[in-house]
């Protein structure tokens, strides 16, 4: 078809600004659109990839920590790197403890604060007891306190979750003769200002 120059041309039809920014606000909106859409279909295809990969198994393995340090025998708490242990029971994962280990001297007291409870369990429901008494005792509050120089286990227990019980270690030392040495400028300092009193 030949461009005629005798016929009329047709007027330009004028955009105004507002319809201008329409068009671009509805452009930018399906290209967001359309990215929302390649964002779940990846993320949809991911999680299909991760769940045909995992194995069911009859009894779930669960993964606690327990920290582990060398003794330091001092009144400060301490944090202590910790390392996994596997348990069967998944109620005992649910027990978040301070620490679960303690190092104490003779007399002395500490105790290992619950963080958190197993289902259904509360501060009512806990049952303590020391393997060797002789070594440390417990309160019926978790108050562990030195009794005679040596090494043994504090368990918590739960009345209405029998299956579930905790071992803290306790570290009893002979006040102090077996701690770790203190720095030798606070014992400077320390021995000082006691001698000036």
């Amino acid at each position: 078809m030949a461009y005629d120059q005798n016929s009329p041309q047709r007027p330009r039809k004028r955009v105004t600004r507002q319809v201008l920014r329409r068009r671009q606000f509805t452009a930018l909106a399906i290209i967001a659109l359309i990215v929302l859409v390649f964002v779940i279909l990846i993320a949809h295809g991911c999680s299909k990839d991760d769940s045909k990969g995992s194995k069911k198994t009859d009894t779930p393995a669960v993964t606690t920590t327990v920290p582990t340090e060398e003794p330091v025998y001092t009144d400060a708490p301490t944090e202590a790197p910790t390392e996994a242990v596997t348990t069967v029971d998944p109620a005992a994962a649910q027990v978040q403890l301070s620490k679960r280990e303690v190092f104490v001297d003779i007399g002395q007291r500490d105790v290992a604060i619950i963080q958190a409870y197993p289902d259904g369990s509360s501060e009512a429901n806990e049952i303590w007891e020391s393997k060797d008494p002789t070594i440390a005792s417990v309160d019926n509050l978790g108050y562990i306190t030195g009794v005679s120089a040596g090494e043994t286990y504090v368990i918590l227990k739960f009345s209405n979750n029998p299956g579930i019980e905790i071992e803290i270690k306790v570290h009893v030392a002979d006040n102090g003769l077996t701690a770790a040495p203190a720095d030798s400028s606070t014992d400077t300092t320390t021995t000082a200002a006691s001698g000036l009193l």
